[in-house]
């Protein structure tokens, strides 16, 4: 079978290539993202080596004295499960882990706390539900604007949702007079505005 015509043509040697950047550049590790995992990293040891000596596991899998539970297992008494955790050879106390689990924390309440706003074209609709209706919800699902035929529960669960959001809720209750003007240390009110009626 005939090959390619650039596959049989005379092949030339690229003088204006850097081969010692180039192979620096194809054996060179990647920028660890983590803070500290990058301070405990030692470039004289492996990987396994590294994170066993920071008390983490690389694959589950192949570890031999980490194991999840079967169902049948999780039935039974508590102490099989910690048994597990004291026969491991990982210093679990390690600072990596205690910084990892604190950040995780940190970043999980942060989280928590702040709520992802609701896209602007229900926070319209909401809105203008509010204003007409109050809080009857029954009037609220029989309107005509409302055109995904939500049920007055779940049109409840979304105005409940929009209250628990500051930085679109202060800003409707500002607009319609229902709150004082704002304090300069309160929330920041979000991007979009909430036009008057």
């Amino acid at each position: 079978m005939p090959r390619l015509h650039k596959l049989r043509r005379r092949q030339k040697f690229q003088y204006n290539v850097n081969r010692k950047l180039l192979n620096k550049k194809r054996t060179k590790l990647p920028r660890i993202q983590c803070d500290a995992i990058r301070n405990a990293w030692d470039e004289r040891k492996s990987l396994n080596d590294n994170l066993t000596s920071m008390g983490l596991i690389a694959d589950t899998n192949t570890h031999k004295n980490f194991h999840i539970p079967s169902g049948k297992k999780q039935m039974e008494p508590k102490e099989s499960i910690e048994h597990v955790v004291e026969s491991n050879e990982v210093n679990s106390q390690s600072s990596v882990v205690s910084t990892l689990e604190s950040q995780s924390n940190e970043k999980y309440k942060a989280k928590k706390a702040i709520a992802h706003p609701l896209p602007k074209e229900l926070v319209k609709k909401l809105t203008g539900f509010l204003d007409k209706y109050g809080e009857d919800y029954e009037a609220m699902s029989r309107d005509y604007l409302n055109y995904n035929q939500e049920t007055p529960a779940q049109l409840q669960s979304m105005v409940k949702r929009f209250k628990k959001i500051p930085q679109q809720w202060i800003p409707y209750l500002r607009v319609r007079g229902l709150l004082s003007p704002p304090i300069e240390n309160e929330v920041q009110d979000a991007e979009f505005e909430i036009m008057p009626l």
